[in-house]
């Protein structure tokens, strides 16, 4: 687990951070976070699923970036590919933490061991003055409307299990070689029982803004075909001839 230490102008004026620190940051990751507010542009090219944080039992957004762990088939010559840039990306490698001096306030935050990090090369983090850098303004107000969009997740979240909307899902992937390994400790939305609610849950749903974010969880899945699509145009993976996904009847608890 990193530690994080409060980013001040005052220990930190000649950090840099390398111009592909992004890149690298999300070129390792299969899954990476959302938020609820970026669900609709991440479903127009990624699958999202639901996974739960071994730590806190937490449900998590995610969009799904390959069928391989520690590759993204987003990116593709050092760049980022995919039309929707997920907001964690955008503003790693910094966090928010609670302030050491009031901690019911937020602070930005650093893993200072992490390779991101340099004394020497990249963009500075602050100006010869103290200043912010414009990356790092850019940053600290991603950061700030991250709290209300956390916020707003985890109320999304805890909702739609309190109505028994998460079913587990399990990606079989078929390899040409004849391999048949599954990616379990998915969850996606339960459309039977989406459509088994009530009126009034339903407009309750409508009226919190929750609908359109569930439908394009829905609709995201058929990004798995373009995502299949993507793993097979490279020469360093073992070709997909289809996969198949293995719905539990039974929500989650």
């Amino acid at each position: 687990m990193k530690t994080l230490t409060e980013l001040t102008p005052q220990q930190h004026h000649d950090l840099r951070i390398t111009d592909d620190c992004a890149i690298l940051f999300a070129q390792q990751q299969n899954i990476m976070n959302l938020r609820v507010t970026e669900v609709s542009q991440a479903a127009c090219c990624m699958p999202i699923f639901y996974v739960r944080n071994s730590q806190n039992g937490q449900w998590v957004l995610t969009g799904f970036t390959s069928f391989e762990q520690g590759s993204n088939l987003f990116i593709k010559q050092g760049q980022w590919t995919a039309l929707h840039t997920p907001a964690n990306m955008q503003t790693f490698p910094f966090f928010l933490m609670a302030s050491p001096d009031n901690p019911h306030q937020y602070t930005i935050g650093i893993d200072q061991t992490h390779p991101a990090f340099s004394n020497t090369s990249g963009q500075r983090i602050f100006e010869a003055n103290g200043k912010a850098s414009l990356h790092l303004s850019r940053v600290k107000t991603l950061l700030e409307a991250d709290i209300k969009n956390d916020l707003r997740t985890q109320e999304f979240n805890q909702y739609i299990h309190q109505l028994g909307l998460l079913r587990p899902v399990t990606i079989l992937v078929h390899y040409q070689d004849g391999s048949t390994p599954s990616l379990s400790g998915l969850y996606t939305i339960d459309e039977d029982k989406l459509q088994s609610l009530d009126k009034e849950t339903l407009f309750t749903l409508h009226q919190k803004g929750y609908l359109a974010p569930i439908q394009s969880l829905l609709m995201s899945l058929f990004q798995l075909n373009a995502l299949i699509k993507k793993h097979n145009q490279l020469q360093t993976l073992t070709p997909i001839k289809n996969i198949k996904l293995e719905v539990s009847k039974t929500t989650a608890a």
